[in-house]
């Protein structure tokens, strides 16, 4: 199978683009940008997604998407019978078998395993992997009709029974499934081209105009119905979006209309919580609601709501507690699998519509330590929660899901979304580390080795290839090679964290002055040869605060509590201190032996952070032929720690309840990466009169 990209056809076609733009460096974008939409509202976002497959992982990266191939992606009918039945010809539920716990929930699963396969299939330009999601896809596809109920065919949109079935359904639960399944199919598309595909999408959305806000508990699918309006202008799908959208309520139920304003952001303020997958389905669509009306007030909301949870609730590894529901940072409660690969897709999301860097850190945060916590070495098991601190096996208990059988690593958990889920983590990172600007340059937005191709200038094919050991390394140099001299520019996200990055081209240093949105413009006549050295210079930084968490032992009940948005310099709750060094998390590695659910009995971690003289270091290894994710990693910390008398009782974990006494001398440790451990420390309790502040 050759691989064609449909934006590249779109180009020599003369795809087009109307309006005037401006680009990131200040300058005038030109009226036809490389990958503009046929059809796009006035209001454009800061960045165009490049078609998959057009950004090629490389080194320690491309080993790992190849675990994710060879484990669960490309096998996961051997892993359960529920995915065999994803939707399948003849898997058709009707009536209260529209359920998710009654038949319907292979709709789910199969919408977050197929996003996941084919973005991985276009990454890696896995021809296996392609075929095995164009058959899934097509055996919708080849079913569609115009009086199909979105994805669910077999269902008349027209007769008011099967509408009904579907929306009392938890709230259009099976119609939110479709939107996954959206997903798929607009990725399977924007690589291939294949206009099977894009008359399935718009039968799905188009024809109804009630279509999209009859689903009265989510917001999954105007995204896909979105990348359909810009590919064909097909106005049903138009009035559909108008609906939700342009009109005040909409007939939103209020736990997504909510999302609708931005939150109040001031410390002490409350807030009633959420179920973190319908949060950030229902809150990242605003931004969605931004590019489709141009009010602003729906941009700030999406933005608002995401600044919100990661004040409340954002764990070190950089996903915010999510077992199920939303509380405060806490080193014994969870984040579901499901929220780290949809918390990756919500910030690249964020991130394409605003251009902030900030965005691209929490990103990479969460994909470089809760991405590789949430499965095996071998990418053949796989937790449904982590938690910061994992000391035995089974502990500690979560409220919802699976509880503390949760923590540990299986080959499927129940239900099976999370198992599903995690085929999204890696390809949409790979995905989004590199998008085009509408003034036709690129943009390197996420960082890692890779190999970008693409369009630049007046439609010139450029190659970019990015050769680092990055996060593990702070030095990224990049080769760039376009068919013929062009001027285009580049642009270069600057991390957050790092204070004084340093860049190069062809050897001379250039000053980097970066934008107000964290990125730095290298606008030049580029030839084939020219070489890009950024480094990023990275310092370990300990993080002191509070865990605020409730505790076990839980109810296991749904329902929502209130939280209070924290303010600076809180003294209420459990002291704790994490370590990292640029955007990596580290841990002292509790080392699992036979296997990820079996720890070392005779490891050492009943230790106190010393704040006041962590003396941490830095020690560096050669990277390994292969990745893994060792616990003998290539990059390792050594810090100063306290032994302390602190003797948790498993299922109650808890840190201790206030600074610790240093009784004996401070001793090293060593720390490891996050996504390195399976068993571990992450959020130390801390030395006495330490609890108050952050240092390097």
């Amino acid at each position: 199978m050759k691989l064609t990209y449909l934006s590249m056809a779109w180009i020599i076609a003369g795809g087009w683009s109307a309006g005037i733009v401006q680009n990131l460096c200040g300058a005038e974008a030109p009226h036809s940008a490389n990958y503009a939409r046929p059809f796009e509202p006035p209001t454009r976002p800061a960045f165009i997604p490049l078609p998959p497959g057009a950004v090629e992982p490389a080194g320690w990266l491309r080993d790992w998407c190849l675990a994710a191939k060879d484990g669960y992606t490309g096998h996961m009918d051997e892993v359960d019978d529920e995915f065999k039945r994803a939707w399948a010809s003849d898997h058709k539920m009707t009536g209260d078998k529209l359920l998710w716990y009654k038949g319907a929930w292979p709709y789910e699963g199969g919408g977050y395993w197929f996003d996941g396969l084919v973005l991985l299939g276009y990454a890696l330009h896995d021809d296996a992997l392609l075929r095995q999601a164009k058959q899934r896809l097509y055996a919708v596809a080849d079913n569609m009709n115009t009086n199909a109920l979105l994805f669910l065919w077999w269902l008349d949109k027209n007769n008011p029974a099967d509408r009904k079935s579907a929306v009392a359904a938890l709230d259009g639960w099976p119609l939110w499934a479709c939107g996954l399944l959206g997903r798929a199919m607009t990725g399977y598309y924007a690589g291939s081209g294949d206009r099977h595909i894009l008359d399935a999408l718009e039968k799905a959305y188009g024809g109804d105009p009630d279509g999209l806000r009859c689903i009265p508990g989510n917001l999954s699918n105007p995204w896909s119905a979105y990348e359909t309006y810009t590919w064909t202008g097909n106005k049903a799908v138009a009035s559909a979006l108008d609906a939700v959208f342009k009109e005040e309520g909409a007939g939103l139920l209020p736990n997504v209309n909510r999302y609708r304003k931005a939150p109040n952001l001031t410390p002490g303020s409350t807030v009633t919580n959420a179920h973190v997958v319908e949060f950030v389905e229902c809150t990242t669509p605003w931004a969605l609601g931004y590019l489709w009306t141009g009010n602003t007030n729906y941009l700030q909301a999406a933005v608002g709501w995401h600044d919100l949870i990661e004040r409340v609730a954002m764990q070190p590894y950089g996903v915010p507690v999510s077992d199920e529901w939303y509380v405060p940072t806490g080193a014994f409660r969870g984040s579901e699998t499901c929220d780290v690969a949809n918390y990756i897709w919500s910030q690249t999301a964020l991130l394409t519509v605003t251009g902030e860097g900030r965005m691209a850190d929490r990103a990479e945060r969460a994909f470089f330590n809760a991405g590789p916590a949430s499965v095996s070495r071998d990418f053949k098991t796989h937790v449904y929660f982590q938690s910061p601190n994992r000391l035995i096996a089974g502990s500690p208990d979560f409220p919802h899901g699976p509880r503390a059988g949760g923590g540990l690593y299986k080959p499927k958990h129940s239900p099976l979304c999370c198992t599903a889920a995690l085929n999204r983590i890696v390809p949409y990172y790979v995905t989004h580390m590199w998008m085009a600007t509408h003034d036709n340059g690129l943009a390197a937005t996420c960082y890692g080795p890779c190999k970008v191709t693409a369009l630049v200038a007046n439609r010139i094919p450029v190659e970019i290839a990015c050769t680092t050991d990055y996060p593990f390394n702070e030095i990224i140099e990049l080769s760039v090679k376009p068919a013929e001299k062009a001027f285009f520019p580049i642009y270069f996200h600057i991390p957050g964290w790092c204070k004084k990055p340093e860049l190069s081209v062809n050897g001379t240093a250039v000053t980097i002055g970066q934008n107000a949105k964290g990125f730095a413009c290298v606008s030049r006549t580029w030839k084939a040869g020219d070489a890009v050295r950024l480094r990023f210079p990275m310092t370990a930084v300990v993080k002191t605060g509070r865990d605020n968490a409730p505790d076990a032992p839980y109810t296991g009940a749904h329902k929502p509590t209130v939280v209070t948005v924290p303010g600076p310099g809180t003294t209420s709750g459990l002291p704790y201190a994490s370590v990292s060094y640029g955007p990596l998390l580290f841990a002292l590695a509790i080392p699992d032996t036979t296997d990820a659910n079996t720890p070392d009995p005779a490891a050492r971690w009943k230790f106190a952070l010393d704040v006041q003289n962590p003396n941490i270091t830095v020690e560096r290894h050669a990277m390994p032929q292969h990745w893994n994710w060792p616990l003998g990693s290539p990059l390792q910390l050594r810090a100063n720690a306290v032994a302390i008398d602190w003797n948790p009782t498993f299922a109650k974990p808890q840190l201790p309840n206030a600074a610790v006494a240093q009784q004996k001398p401070a001793e090293t440790i060593t720390l490891v990466p996050y996504g390195c451990t399976k068993f571990r420390i992450s959020m130390f309790p801390v030395s006495a009169d330490g609890s108050a502040a952050t240092q390097p």
